[in-house]
């Protein structure tokens, strides 16, 4: 049998994507259009918020100035109440017993941490933009996951965005677009269990 090292984008695969749904409920509860917020937090605050440039505190300070009509609290609430496990993350302990898994996000360590905690003794590394101070699609947080896979054993990467595929071809690892149906799964369970 031979086996793999899935490397998983956590957004958007095991865990749920903030954007858009985070920013229609913002637009909805500020009456800040949702248009305005999403290209303020794009060209603003995006990648200073997943590199760790920025701390959590001056995140919610920048939302608190966007929308000034929003406590702190109900800012915090609602993007608790958006981050959910997807189908995926229920896969992960059996997945470990056939493939190095591997994480890979742009997020922020803290928000991520509680929900990861369960599959923890399953993933042979994590590595999160906020902590490494660098963001997909940049080659260099490729480079770093790299480092920690095993050269003899074939790579799957897997993410729900193609801008974020190209890096890791360059790394010749295989890669898989995670739809939002979910038939990556099966593609998945075919590739580990079929050997």
């Amino acid at each position: 049998m031979i086996k793999y090292q899935l490397v998983l984008d956590v957004a958007g695969v095991i865990v749920t994507n903030l954007s858009p749904t985070y920013w229609v409920e913002m637009s909805a509860l500020s009456g800040v259009s949702y248009e305005f917020l999403h290209n303020q937090f794009k060209h603003e605050i995006r990648e200073l918020l997943w590199t760790g440039k920025i701390s959590e505190e001056e995140f919610w300070e920048w939302i608190i100035r966007q929308c000034p009509s929003i406590e702190t609290h109900e800012a915090q609430s609602m993007l608790y109440k958006h981050l959910r496990t997807l189908p995926a993350f229920d896969y992960i302990p059996g997945w470990s017993e056939v493939a190095d898994i591997h994480l890979l996000s742009n997020h922020r360590q803290e928000w991520l941490e509680p929900l990861l905690e369960p599959i923890w003794p399953y993933l042979k590394s994590i590595t999160i933009s906020s902590s490494v101070g660098l963001c997909k699609p940049r080659p260099e947080i490729y480079t770093i996951v790299n480092a920690k896979l095993d050269p003899m054993l074939q790579v799957m990467y897997i993410d729900d965005q193609d801008k974020n595929m190209k890096p890791a071809k360059e790394l010749s690892w295989n890669t898989l677009t995670a739809d939002i149906e979910g038939k990556w799964l099966e593609q998945v369970k075919q590739m580990l269990y079929s050997n």
